[in-house]
């Protein structure tokens, strides 16, 4: 075999290569964390003040996992009557099984969110909520 018919074969081989690569790279699906991520880091400073808000509490909002549910809890005396908020379960692997649910929180001051709303993976909980004109957040990963 002579040089001509070498490099012939090795430009062939690259050509398929890019070609396959471009394929396959073309079919991968790519989520974006927010579709308006821009929007959300021009307002990053009042997320952190909500953070520090939230960690200057002495009960906070807290979770619970049993058999086919998850369990927010969060002491009644600490809700106002301005008390407003909500839940997101974030899947960073797949942005088409979030979840967002406001929160309400019974008698007992808790609520209830079923496990079958989920799939089984990990999940990064982000709640927000709003009481006594203050902002508060907190992320929190579990596996479900």
């Amino acid at each position: 075999m002579n040089w001509g018919t070498k490099i012939t074969i090795v430009y062939i081989g690259f050509v398929v290569l890019i070609v396959s690569m471009v394929f396959i790279s073309s079919k991968h699906k790519s989520d974006l964390v927010a579709k308006d991520y821009y929007a959300q880091e021009l307002k990053y400073q009042e997320k952190i003040d909500a953070i520090d808000n939230e960690k200057n509490l002495q009960t906070s909002i807290d979770y619970k996992i049993e058999n086919d549910s998850l369990i927010l809890s969060f002491p009644l005396e600490n809700i106002s009557s301005d008390f407003s908020g909500e839940l997101l379960f974030f899947r960073p692997s797949d942005a088409s099984k979030d979840l967002k649910i406001n929160l309400s929180f019974d008698k007992n001051g808790e609520q209830k969110i079923s496990k079958a709303l989920l799939s089984k993976g990990i999940y990064k909980i982000c709640i927000s909520w709003n009481n006594n004109n203050k902002t508060y957040y907190k992320e929190q990963v579990i596996t479900i």
